[in-house]
């Protein structure tokens, strides 16, 4: 049969696919290949519902036509079919892929083409047997044929969404995409009501008008579909008018007509066969499904009709939670489910009649017709009993849990973490962020050696031990060691963590390259298979290392290892984990490999780490010796119980000494890490107990920017101005989070990632074990809830005052999942894989349900919008709003959301325009514009009798035009701490930026769109303390102005910032300055200052990178007291040797030199 054979013609591409992607898809030219291949595998796809459907169509009348159309298919097919299934056959063993691919190009497009030209044959069957069907009785397809039928109609509808099939064209319509998903969903019910009715045991006349009434809808269905192939050259595709169809359709399939209503009713009510109820698993599975479309139909009962009463709908709610139960206990195998057998398809089938009859009058309630007032009168008493009837079977299995009550534990809600006490840091001194290693020496050595020295094989070398024995710090000493950097050429790190996807991975690593091998957006969009070849030609015929941290399971390696080649450079891949098992299976070859199985601290080295965590550099007070040795002793050596206990002991008397002492004595070694962490949890004063808890939001080993960690704390309330005593100086609440955020670092539980330029903290993260005691106390405390993929969103049961919820998904799994908590305050939400999982994700249902919300994190989900969606306008609540897509405007409605502090947009490319209204939202204190070469602009004409943003704290990134205008949008943010422009020349021949009023200013970040003829003037405020210029083509002559700015203590010069030959540096300039970077500049010569070498007197770091044609640095560097660190990377070899040559006369150990 032809459908038979389509499959045997994919079944052997996707052979060939898989034998051709072994290979270098640019050696082998199926890089060239790859669109048409996959175009012809759709198509193909695309051909089987219409072959089902000729050749098991039952009409005598139209078997004629139906032979004629399977026969003219048949020929191009079989052809094409045979010559697919040869070049698999060579594809197997040939060593000359490039031939077979040469071969297959004419074949791929002969069979694309002849499929294309059938298109006007398909969609005229498809018109023709639903004409045909709609004037027959009964149905031409038999119950199973139906079932397939829809089956490859799915598939049709999947590929293209799972494909992302519209994403690269222009203009596609983001309306289309959400009908065609619709679509699918409906579908999906009409294919689980068959199953469910065949289940009951619906005798064959009891379902006629159910399978008419399918097939006519499913015909259409399959039409639309296979248009929606076409949809680059289809001009109807693109009419407006095409997502009313689909509209229409849909509801034909919903029970909104009072036939359609009856017809599935009937079937319902039908009397059901005496056999045995769910005897097999196919039999659990049916029911499953069927559950799962009446929960979808009720979900969307509650968000999309507000027609309701509300004492209906709160009993719509209960039937909601009851089903969701429902589907939880049909995942799981019950002991006692044969005795719930019959009850359980009873409520199900209950349910479905009440949904059935809600669907009806939600839409007829404004007729008076005694018909449907009868029916709505009956709908509100079967609600009631059918919620009985679910509830004693929620009672029977595990007690009444639908109901719920009140927590009896504390809930973290916004109003009751403001009534703190007055903030005080750790012990009075600041907290430590720069990692303390104390007896790790012997073990890096071990390690180092392996690394630098034996064969010049590629060999694995894997850290092994239990958790918070510090294989990480282990692995990060050995990796920032001099001696590591300088002796292997490309150095990688990736971290993995017991979830990870192997995409997201390689993307990891290539982004850690350096500066030059950054990983570009095209990068993020390639495929597995490009990614393991990109990164494998970029290591060829390098000594390379590369550390993949904190691995689980064989399978990352599995994975990875193709990408790593071995031709004898000495490269080395560094694995910790803390499964020996996985670490004797991590090798190359049929050798094993050689554990270095990490110690335990001597009880010397805990304590001398537990010194140092406490005090800092002083030493231990006499009377607290003992105790603090004894609480090292009891420690066992684990640098991670070490570290927490420190923060403990940091915060609390030296009268409390001895309670820890004697606490810790009594804990096992077994659940030890355990035990302190709960003990460091117990020890937290109620105001950081919030800001912890919130970690676990995040992923397990994620590295959060710590501005958007406090941005979040102050959304939630976590933070106020309270927390200070009356006669203290005002505070805004950023620095407020910030001290909050140094007193967890100070604790130790916060771990600093990586610092600022002078020290800050720019991210941070958690320990794994801590990360998983936070998810579990979040959850026990109800202060967050943790989902991670389907499976998980699915059973999951929401508490009835759940008010937080982290979500690790696709866009489509969470929305699959029909989660319905109006009453979340916060939504986060991640993409579980890779970024292009969810593109083009629809969210309307987010806006419809989660009303309250006053935290939304949807900066991982693409929106394609061309214009912000209006629906966020409802989320009046809302605090912290992040959001990513390909909006280009904001419309002036955003101004109802009133109470936003937070606005995050990230941007596709081009300028996002605001609105007036955006003068009106006086709460803003953060707004960023951010993305690749993407800018803001915000309104500057008639601002006469607009409000000012005096709130307003950061503003990134704003187009500022060189004429009164900038002026005009600088008045209305006179308080900005940070700020990030663009320079737009406009049509002046002269510029001048003047920020020198914004007194406030203490970071500035300077690009250029457009320049004037003539160098832009500037002028700085005082109080700068960061600037970042680039692309500003200013001679050196004009950083005079910089060099004299008094509190200035970072300066980042990217290329073109300044051009010229020649630096002459000035006597008494950058004063303050201590970082110092310059990136792809073009400067020859950099001169010392004449007269006087009184230049950076408190620089610290310096950074060149790219600067090429560079020779030396300043002999004035050579006198610095400050210097602690110099990079290069990407520059000429006489730089680098001048570099090294300050290292050499300076001769101070502390001074850390890293040259590439």
């Amino acid at each position: 049969m032809a459908s038979t054979r389509v499959d045997s013609v994919l079944h052997n591409l996707e052979l060939l696919h898989n034998n051709l992607e072994k290979r270098d898809s640019f050696e082998t030219g199926f890089s060239n290949l790859r669109e048409d291949f996959e175009a012809l595998k759709l198509n193909l796809l695309f051909l089987k519902p219409v072959l089902l459907c000729a050749r098991n169509w039952s009409s005598d009348q139209l078997k004629v036509r139906l032979r004629a159309f399977l026969s003219k298919i048949e020929a191009p097919v079989n052809r094409s079919g045979m010559d697919i299934k040869s070049l698999n056959l060579r594809s197997k063993s040939s060593f000359n892929l490039k031939s077979v691919v040469t071969a297959l190009k004419p074949v791929v497009s002969n069979l694309l083409g002849n499929i294309k030209s059938f298109k006007q044959d398909i969609i005229d069957i498809y018109e023709t047997l639903s004409s045909c069907s709609s004037s027959e009785s009964g149905s031409c397809l038999r119950d199973y044929e139906l079932v397939d039928f829809i089956d490859s109609v799915l598939q049709n509808l999947i590929d293209l969404l799972s494909r992302r099939y519209f994403e690269s064209m222009e203009d596609y319509n983001s309306a289309l995409h959400a009908h065609i998903e619709a679509l699918e969903d409906k579908l999906t019910f009409l294919k689980n009501f068959i199953g469910f009715a065949k289940f009951l045991g619906v005798e064959e006349r009891e379902l006629g008008d159910l399978l008419a009434h399918v097939q006519v809808v499913a015909l259409n269905a399959a039409r639309l579909s296979y248009k929606c192939l076409f949809y680059k050259e289809d001009e109807e595709m693109h009419d407006p008018r095409m997502c009313s169809i689909i509209s229409e359709l849909l509801e034909k399939i919903n029970p909104v007509d009072l036939q359609v209503y009856e017809t599935y009713v009937k079937v319902l009510k039908a009397p059901k066969s005496p056999e045995s109820l769910l005897t097999t698993q196919t039999d659990m599975q049916i029911l499953k499904n069927f559950n799962d479309s009446l929960i979808s139909s009720l979900w969307e009962l509650l968000w999309c009709r507000t027609s309701f009463a509300v004492s209906v709908k709160d009993q719509m709610k209960r039937l909601y939670e009851g089903l969701r139960f429902l589907r939880s206990i049909l995942n799981e195998a019950q002991e006692n489910m044969n005795e719930l057998n019959d009850k359980i398809v009873a409520v199900i089938s209950e349910a479905g009649i009440v949904i059935f009859s809600l669907f009806l009058n939600g839409v007829k309630e404004v007729e008076v017709d005694s018909l449907v007032v009868g029916e709505s009168a009956d709908c509100c008493a079967m609600l009631v009993t059918t919620n009985n009837s679910v509830k004693l079977i929620v009672d029977h299995v595990s007690g009444s849990r639908i109901s719920g009550s009140l927590p009896h534990y504390h809930s973290f809600r916004g109003q009751e973490v403001r009534k703190t006490t007055r903030f005080k840091p750790s012990r009075g001194r600041a907290p430590i962020t720069r990692e303390i290693v104390v007896g790790l020496e012997d073990e890096a050595q071990k390690v180092i050696n392996r690394l630098n020295r034996g064969s010049t094989k590629l060999q694995i070398v894997p850290i092994v031990g239990m958790p918070g024995l510090g294989k990480t710090t282990l692995a990060k000493k050995v990796y920032n060691d001099p001696r590591v950097q300088g002796h292997f050429r490309i150095i990688l790190w990736c971290t993995v963590s017991q979830e990870y996807n192997l995409k997201n991975l390689l993307v990891q690593i290539l982004s850690s390259v350096g500066i030059q091998g950054r990983v570009n957006e095209e990068h993020k969009v390639l495929d597995e298979i490009d990614l393991m070849l990109y990164l494998k030609r970029l290591l060829l015929r390098n000594r390379y290392l590369v550390v993949l941290d904190d691995v689980w399971d064989i399978g990352v390696w599995h994975g990875l290892r193709h990408s790593f080649p071995d031709d004898s450079t000495g490269s080395r891949i560094l694995i910790t984990t803390r499964e020996s098992s996985v670490a004797s299976e991590v090798r190359i070859g049929v050798d094993s490999v050689e554990h270095h199985n990490l110690r335990e601290l001597t009880k010397e080295e805990s304590w001398e780490l537990l010194q140092k965590k406490v005090f800092g550099e002083a030493d231990c007070p006499q009377p607290l010796r003992m105790l603090g040795e004894q609480i090292a002793r009891n420690c066992k050596g684990l640098p991670l119980t070490i570290v927490i206990i420190a923060g403990i002991l940091s915060t609390i008397e030296d009268e409390a000494w001895s309670d820890v002492a004697d606490r810790l004595t009594s804990a096992i070694v077994y659940d030890q890490c355990k035990y302190i962490l709960e003990l460091s949890y117990r020890h937290l004063p109620h105001y950081l107990i919030p800001c912890l808890l919130y970690f676990g939001a995040f992923r397990e080993d994620q590295e959060i920017e710590t501005e958007k960690l406090t941005r979040l704390w102050i959304a939630e309330g976590f933070v106020s101005v309270e927390e200070l005593v009356q006669d203290t100086e005002p505070k805004r609440l950023e620095d407020l989070a910030e001290e909050y955020m140094m007193d967890l670092i100070g604790r130790n539980l916060v771990m600093v990632a990586k610092q600022g330029h002078t020290g800050g903290v720019k991210t941070c993260r958690i320990h794994d074990l801590l990360h998983e005691f936070c998810k579990d106390r979040a959850k026990k405390e109800n202060f967050l809830q943790v989902l991670r993929g389907y499976g998980e969103l699915s059973t999951f049961n929401e508490h009835p005052y759940l008010e937080r919820l982290s979500i690790w998904s696709k866009v489509e799994q969470f929305k699959k999942s029909r989660l319905f908590c109006p009453q979340l305050c916060s939504l986060l939400l991640f993409s579980q894989i890779e970024e292009s999982d969810s593109f083009m994700a629809d969210m309307s249902f987010v806006f419809g349900i989660y009303k309250k919300l006053r935290v939304l994190d949807l900066e991982q989900m693409f929106l394609r919008h061309k214009v912000f969606p209006r629906e966020v306008e409802a989320l009046v609540e809302l605090r912290y709003l992040g959001v990513q897509g390909a909006m280009s405007s904001i419309p002036s409605t955003i101004d109802k959301l009133s109470n936003l502090e937070t606005f995050v947009v990230i941007a596709e490319s081009g300028t996002v325009s605001f609105p007036d209204t955006i003068w009106n939202m006086t709460k803003l204190r953060h707004l960023h514009v951010v993305g690749w070469n993407v800018s803001c602009s915000l309104p500057s004409e008639n601002l006469e009798n607009t409000s000012d943003l005096w709130n307003l704290d950061t503003l990134s990134t704003l187009t500022v035009t060189l004429d009164d205008r900038a002026a005009n949008i600088m008045r209305k943010v006179p308080n900005v701490r940070q700020l990030k422009i663009q320079l737009s020349a406009a049509e002046c021949s002269v510029g001048c930026c003047n920020l020198s009023h914004l007194s406030s200013l203490e970071a500035l970040e300077v690009s250029a769109e457009s320049l004037p003829s003539n160098p832009v003037e500037f002028s700085f405020p005082l109080n700068l303390k960061e600037l970042v210029l680039g692309g500003l083509h200013l001679p050196w002559s004009k950083i005079s102005v910089i060099q004299e700015l008094p509190e200035l203590e970072v300066l980042i010069l990217l290329g073109e910032s300044f051009v010229g030959e020649r630096w002459e540096l000035t006597a008494g300039g950058f004063p303050k300055l201590m970082c110092l970077s310059l990136e792809n500049l073009d400067v020859v010569k950099w001169e010392d200052a004449t007269g006087g070498d009184d230049v950076f007197p408190y620089l610290r770091k310096l950074r060149l990178i790219g600067v090429l044609e560079l020779k030396e640095v300043p002999s004035c560097l050579g006198q610095s007291e400050s210097l602690e660190e110099i990079e290069v990377r990407d520059c000429n070899d006489s730089l680098k040797e001048s570099v090294r040559k300050i290292w050499e006369d300076m001769g101070y150990e502390d001074l850390k030199i890293i040259i590439d």
